[in-house]
């Protein structure tokens, strides 16, 4: 027999430990995508023809290395928060957030993967290009992202500060 105060006190933890998860694994690939736009890519132009395409493949490499465990945690997390969010705000929250991720995984399936399997056999400044465009629309992506977490931290925390000043 399910006590309704504990099992509330129960998902309103796994919530808010979920939302905190999702916003500081969303806020560390905006920050990650935002330094591959502006600082990363821009420099692939720079590295030589001789020297390039080595440098793409230990580019791609490295840089799985580097997302796997936060933009895995995003996922994980945005699933969770789908079957967690049982408040309005939260759901519509969830479902903005987990649409804009399959746009992410659209246009990284589609555009930018592809093009960076065609670096791998030199610079081409055209697919550079499309590179740098492909991945400005992940960037905007993301950092619509990096907002609706960011609401879902307030909408918790605006939450949280309601009950405990009704319980006072």
């Amino acid at each position: 027999m399910a006590i309704p105060a504990l099992e509330r006190a129960t998902n309103d933890r796994t919530l808010a430990v979920t939302v905190v998860v999702h916003a500081a694994a969303t806020m560390a690939m905006v920050g990650l995508i935002w330094t591959v736009q502006v600082v990363h890519y821009p420099l692939f132009e720079s590295v030589g023809a001789e020297a390039y395409p080595n440098y793409q493949s230990r580019h791609i490499d490295r840089i799985g290395a580097v997302l796997v465990v936060p933009w895995g945690l995003e996922g994980l997390s945005i699933v969770a928060l789908l079957v967690l969010a049982r408040e309005r705000t939260m759901r519509v929250l969830a479902v903005v957030g987990a649409a804009l991720m399959g746009l992410i995984l659209l246009v990284t399936m589609i555009w930018a993967a592809p093009v960076h399997g065609e670096l791998l056999d030199g610079f081409d400044p055209e697919q550079h290009d499309t590179l740098m465009a492909s991945n400005l629309v992940r960037t905007l992506l993301w950092t619509a992202r990096g907002g609706v977490a960011m609401a879902m931290v307030w909408v918790l925390l605006y939450r949280q500060t309601d009950s405990v000043t009704e319980s006072s």
